[in-house]
Order: structure tokens, then C-alpha cells, then sequence
């Protein structure tokens, strides 16, 4: 089964702010093209450390880290969207993700109406 989101926070790994995919080394060159076994998802640079956990005043975030944050978890909840779609998809993996995505999303808007 495809393993959705797989999330990469490392700068020094980053390549491109787009999805990476991985393939078995069993697998024929054509059966590359065709069926990837993992979709490696990677923060942008400018979101690695940008998380809740991470912010520089944990509760209290400055208006770039709050702005940051909620495109992050924008972005990563389309990506999950997108990967439902997918044919070897971990559907209760994927839905599990979009529904912590969105617990946090509506978390981060509280930080917007005080």
C-alpha cells in the first residue's frame, strides 16, 4: 500500500517544494513510471520550523509564523485531497491526516479572531 504522506523537514534533503516519488528497486524501469510505491511530501523551506511546536513563543505566534503555518496546513490538506484519488492509496491513513489537518486548521484561526 502507498504510504501518503511522508514528511521531510530537513533542508539539506530539499530538492523541489513539489512531491518526490520513490520507487522499489524490484520494480522494471516502465513499472517506475507507472506505479510509484511512496509519495514523499517535503516542506518548502520557509515552513521547516514553522510548526506550533516550533514557534518561537509557543501559544503566542508573530503574524509571519501564524501566516506560514496555516498555508502549510492549506497546502498539506490538498495533497491529501489530491491523494485520495490515488488507486493504492491508504484511504484510513489519508483521512486520518485531513481530519487532524483540519482540527489544526480551525485551531490556527482562534489565534486570528484574538
Amino acid at each position: 500500500m502507498l504510504e501518503v504522506l511522508h514528511l521531510v523537514s530537513n533542508p539539506e534533503t530539499l530538492q523541489s517544494p513539489r512531491a518526490q516519488l520513490k520507487v522499489a528497486p524490484e520494480q522494471s524501469k516502465s513499472a517506475q513510471k507507472l506505479y510509484p510505491i511512496s509519495k514523499v511530501v517535503q516542506f518548502v523551506p520557509k515552513e521547516v520550523d514553522m510548526m506550533p511546536g516550533n514557534w518561537a513563543e509557543p501559544g503566542n505566534p508573530t503574524p509571519y509564523e501564524l501566516c506560514t503555518t496555516l498555508q502549510t496546513c492549506k497546502r498539506l490538506w490538498h495533497l491529501n485531497k489530491e491523494a485520495l484519488t490515488c488507486f493504492d492509496c491508504d484511504q484510513e491513513v489519508t483521512l486520518h491526516n485531513i481530519k487532524v489537518l483540519e482540527k489544526l486548521y480551525i485551531h490556527l484561526m482562534d489565534y486570528l479572531v484574538e
